[in-house]
């Protein structure tokens, strides 16, 4: 379960650096941008696997379904909604993510989620809602808050579908091939999604997009997968709720932030269930 912790930190640190990309280019082609820088580092991973193995048709299928939910179509919902609608009230719906990842796994995949699960999930729901805080409530929109949360729904299938196709695949091949069919069969809706074409370049935006596409998009991609692979579906849907609120701690040191008694007290009930999670696969093994 450390992989997961580093990777949900380090895309926690996204929250900085797509602050500082997005003043250079329009969130989508930040996304674009990041992207396609990934899928060219990861070339060479791919070409390495392709020489060694094929792929029968019906595994592509699902690889280039997974590359498409885990990284454009993903990425792309929480986009959109978070256009519509407050920063808040979108962490409140992606805090949503682990009862999503439960419930999911229970109704759709037949897995038996124990009370324990359940409890943990919403522990870290509760606590990504105080993280959040309900400051700007003013601007809260049903349609964005609809699309962040349909968001969650796609993470909490590619999450589930992923883990299988792991326990036959090499991590690091999974996560170049997903990234790179991801990007090339994901372009037409980041392009449709995009609505400003200027770019206006600088040093500390160009760095933003090069931190985003190698550490949030690949580290931390095979971070996730290589603990993903060793560690319950259910489980490591509690951490995704850990990545808003790295997101915090960094602002408050980064960006000189504040934060209230109420973003604290989430803070530990978010970090409170991971730890929980992570004793109890400790345990089992």
């Amino acid at each position: 379960m450390f992989y997961l912790l580093i990777a949900t930190f380090l895309w926690g640190t996204s929250f900085i650096a797509g602050k500082i990309a997005y003043q250079m280019a329009d969130p989508a082609l930040v996304v674009l941008f990041r992207l396609i820088l990934a899928m060219l580092l990861m070339l060479p991973i791919t070409v390495a696997f392709l020489k060694k193995t094929s792929v029968d048709r019906a595994t592509l299928r699902q690889l280039i379904l997974l590359g498409l939910l885990t990284y454009p179509v993903t990425f792309l919902l929480q986009f959109e909604g978070l256009k519509l609608t407050s920063a808040s009230s979108a962490a409140t719906m992606i805090g949503l993510e682990p009862l999503m990842v439960a419930f999911v796994g229970q109704v759709f995949f037949k897995e038996i989620i124990t009370v324990k699960v359940w409890a943990l999930s919403f522990l870290a729901f509760i606590g990504v809602f105080l993280v959040a805080g309900v400051s700007d409530s003013s601007d809260i929109s049903l349609l964005g808050c609809s699309l962040v949360l349909m968001s969650t729904w796609f993470v909490a299938i590619w999450l589930r579908l992923s883990k299988k196709i792991l326990q036959t695949m090499d991590t690091k091949f999974y996560t170049a091939i997903t990234i790179q069919l991801g990007t090339l069969f994901g372009l037409p809706l980041i392009l449709m999604a995009t609505d400003n074409w200027n770019i206006n370049f600088s040093i500390s935006g160009t760095l933003a997009v090069i931190y985003l596409g190698v550490a949030c998009s690949i580290v931390a991609a095979w971070l996730w997968n290589k603990g993903l692979s060793t560690t319950s579906a259910s489980h490591s849907g509690i951490f995704v709720a850990l990545e808003p609120v790295w997101g915090v701690l960094l602002a408050v040191v980064y960006l000189r932030e504040h934060i209230s008694i109420t973003t604290l007290i989430g803070i530990i009930l978010v970090i409170t269930s991971a730890a929980l999670a992570m004793l109890s696969d400790k345990q089992k093994n």
